[in-house]
């Protein structure tokens, strides 16, 4: 019933007992042990952050994380060797990266269970005090708008990252109006219509956003996930299989595709036409060689996976480079806090440069179109070492989880509005790979963006998607059972 409220997701028998034996199979793997503490860290995490009728986007967060870590075992197994085949520690940075996620998420899942469990009823009466048609038509102008936006971000250097964080604004309108269409269950036509489109034109980006899209879906459907039965899982499975080969067939095109895109110019710049980009794609789909498939499945688990940089760090921390004891940290808040325009010689950020540095690994780099991270947990490594990088994860943590409880709190008073907003804000900070310096560029930017929306755009935005009660067809007002006033 849709006025039930479920504080956690349900699972049946079958599905319970199939997860079960599927975690507990994982030990018979190939350097199983590692592939089952994975399935632990996923229990632990998924069972406590993610509730019914809440938002996921820290679950989504969570498991892309996990993913990246698990990647690196599975392409051990692929290929058949130890899971210390490239670094002696790549075992230990895949149980640092286990209990570092946790300690990560620990301050989030505080916060997530401080928004009062609600029902799908709720959730609809929220839904039914905004305008469908106005939300469309808000975010077809955010399209054009983000996009000639994205275009000029690089030509403006002293506001790039702000640009970067009001490109957001459309996948917040991207929410606001697919949440509509689920509750209110109408216009879903032009719902997947815009979705195959933001789909193809992911294609022409040269960082493959078509991505994107995938994962704003994927945070809708979680959220009204909550009664798992065994059928689900099975076409859980089945999806994440093809998911699989649609990567590795990506995979194997990718490489000459960007460089047709730039024209080999070793730039990440896209210098053709639409209609010849998606000619190509189609031309290099179609001429896949046998026994490809088998190398780009390799490549695809290779480039999946994050914990080798994390491995090659510890290798050589503090074996051959000493640890820097927060000078390392100390130096990505000094950079990340001082605008350019108050420092016209900062330095252009060259993640890879800090990579070669801290693994040994010789990358080229910018000079051939290519970037390299180092990642966020190395980053904690490189500064304090195994117990102490937890510290700098867990206050990262508590910062994700303490602005995600106030934006969810104070965006509006209604709770789609809220949820579509803080979808939109976190999504980016998705990848296991970022790179610290870029991690907290990103995350103070977009703070800050969605602060002045909040105070200068969201109340005006709210009461022009609001539809006043005497305009609603069925309901008297918006309110509910449990409101925002309840938030503490």
């Amino acid at each position: 019933m849709s006025n039930l409220i479920y504080k956690k997701i349900q699972y049946d028998d079958g599905a319970s007992a199939f997860l079960v034996i599927l975690l507990f199979a994982q030990l018979f793997f190939t350097n199983g042990i590692y592939l089952f503490l994975g399935g632990i860290s996923l229990w632990l995490i998924f069972s406590n952050l993610q509730q019914p009728y809440k938002p996921s986007i820290f679950t989504i967060i969570f498991i892309y994380h996990l993913i990246q870590v698990m990647a690196g075992v599975w392409l051990s197994n692929f290929l058949e060797k130890d899971i210390d085949f490239r670094s002696d520690h790549t075992s230990t940075a895949t149980l640092a990266s286990y209990i570092g996620l946790i300690i990560l998420f620990l301050p989030i899942i505080y916060y997530q269970n401080k928004i009062p469990n609600i029902s799908l009823q709720t959730l609809r009466k929220h839904a039914a005090g905004l305008s469908l048609e106005r939300s469309l038509r808000v975010y077809i102008i955010s399209f054009f708008v983000t996009n000639a936006l994205g275009g000029i971000a690089f030509t403006i250097a002293g506001l790039s990252q702000v640009i970067f964080s009001l490109v957001n604004i459309k996948w917040f309108f991207f929410l606001l109006f697919g949440f509509q269409v689920i509750l209110k269950n109408k216009m879903w036509k032009q719902f997947i219509i815009i979705v195959i489109i933001e789909f193809l034109l992911g294609f022409f980006s040269f960082f493959s956003d078509f991505k994107t899209v995938m994962f704003f879906i994927t945070f809708i459907a979680i959220i009204f996930l909550n009664n798992v039965k065994l059928k689900h899982v099975i076409v859980t499975a089945i999806t994440i299989v093809a998911l699989f080969y649609l990567g590795v067939m990506w995979t194997s095109i990718k490489g000459e595709y960007r460089m047709f895109l730039n024209k080999g110019s070793k730039s990440q710049t896209v210098s053709v036409e639409r209609e010849e980009a998606l000619n190509k794609l189609v031309e290099l789909s179609g001429n896949r060689t046998e026994g490809s498939f088998d190398e780009a499945a390799g490549e695809f688990f290779s480039r999946l996976q994050y914990t080798y940089h994390l491995a090659k760090t510890m290798d050589r921390i503090p074996s051959v480079l000493p640890h820097e004891y927060g000078k390392n940290i100390g130096g990505i808040l000094a950079y990340v806090t001082t605008p350019r325009f108050l420092n016209p010689d900062k330095p252009k950020l060259e993640a890879t440069v800090k990579a070669t540095k801290y693994t040994g690994i010789m990358y080229a780099g910018a000079l051939t179109g290519v970037s390299f991270s180092l990642g966020y947990f190395a980053d904690c490594y490189i500064d304090f070492g195994y117990f102490g990088m937890m510290i700098p994860l867990l206050i990262l943590g508590l910062l994700f989880g303490s602005t995600y409880f106030y934006f969810i709190k104070n965006s509006s008073p209604n709770f789609v509005f809220n949820y579509a907003v803080v979808g939109a804000m976190f999504m980016e900070f998705n990848a296991f790979e970022a790179d610290g310096t870029y991690l907290m560029g990103r995350l103070f930017a977009t703070l800050l963006t969605f602060f002045l929306l909040k105070l200068f755009l969201f109340p005006s935005l709210y009461n022009y998607l609001y539809l006043q009660p005497v305009l609603l067809k069925k309901n008297k007002s918006v309110s509910s059972n449990i409101s925002l006033n309840q938030i503490k």
